[in-house]
């Protein structure tokens, strides 16, 4: 799914977040916002959200001397994510709901939803769409799962649903995760706690969302071969719609207009689609 104008703004104003997450003065967030600006100017509309991130947020890194700018971010999401009851969960179509709803913890999104508001509002909502029903009978003959994880602190509502389907069923899980920080997204050393209840792989993709392009051949063979890939968040939606030559399982929170327009669904539905 390749950027739209709306796409430029919300890059623009992430840059402008890291610089006050990292307490850069004025002199230096310009100087972010910057190359931020360059990098956008040299690129067309031919690229996705997720490519347009890994060059800006590599020069962030570069520009600051911070490899992870947005850890304290992730840390805090995590805790978060912790803290939060989840006696609600009841069955596995909740276990699903609750993991969408642990997509409202996203550094880099448009609309920024607080999560413990979300859980109040959206737990009781219909999705947008939902294939769950679909998903449920595809599990029952399914024997390998590819999870593609998505922002840090989310990954403990993934580990939740990945419990309720082992718990179920007989499926051998592969949680992929990020090959290096990028934005608040999941990496190997992240997702550790899912070690319990999947197999964590380190994809070697340097985007935020699962650009086959840069996946190493490990992730790439499995991608292809599982029975089921499910694929959280909206940045792997935008890096795999219309391009992955398989069916893909996508589940997130539509957080911008560019999406919305894309899924035909309004900013803050549930969205559990296969396409």
């Amino acid at each position: 799914m390749n950027i739209k104008p709306d796409c430029i703004v919300c890059i623009m104003n992430q840059t402008l977040k890291v610089g006050k997450l990292l307490d850069l003065d004025d002199t230096q967030s310009k100087t972010l916002l910057d190359s931020t600006a360059e990098i956008l100017m040299r690129r067309d509309l031919s690229h996705t959200p997720p490519q347009i991130a890994k060059e800006t947020y590599e020069k962030i890194a570069e520009l600051t001397g911070e490899k992870d700018p947005v850890s304290k971010a992730k840390e805090q999401a995590t805790q978060m994510a912790l803290s939060v009851d989840t006696s609600l969960v009841k069955t596995l179509h909740d276990a699903v709901k609750f993991a969408v709803i642990g997509n409202v913890i996203d550094f880099g999104a448009q609309h920024q939803l607080d999560l413990n508001e979300t859980i109040g509002t959206h737990f009781k909502r219909r999705f947008g769409i939902d294939d769950f029903e679909t998903f449920e009978k595809e599990l029952k003959r399914t024997k390998n799962l590819v999870y593609i994880g998505d922002n840090t602190g989310e990954h403990i509502f993934d580990k939740l649903l990945i419990e309720m389907i082992t718990k179920k069923y007989d499926i051998d899980i592969y949680y992929f995760v990020r090959g290096k920080a990028i934005i608040n997204d999941v990496t190997a050393k992240e997702a550790a706690i899912l070690k319990t209840c999947a197999t964590v792989i380190d994809t070697g993709v340097p985007t935020p969302g699962y650009d086959l392009a840069y996946a190493n051949s490990t992730s790439r063979n499995l991608f292809k071969k599982a029975d089921i890939v499910l694929a959280k968040g909206m940045g792997n939606f935008e890096s795999l719609y219309e391009v992955a030559e398989r069916s893909v399982y996508y589940l997130f929170i539509v957080k911008c207009n560019v999406v919305s327009e894309a899924i035909g669904e309004r900013v803050g539905e549930l969205i559990f689609v296969k396409n």
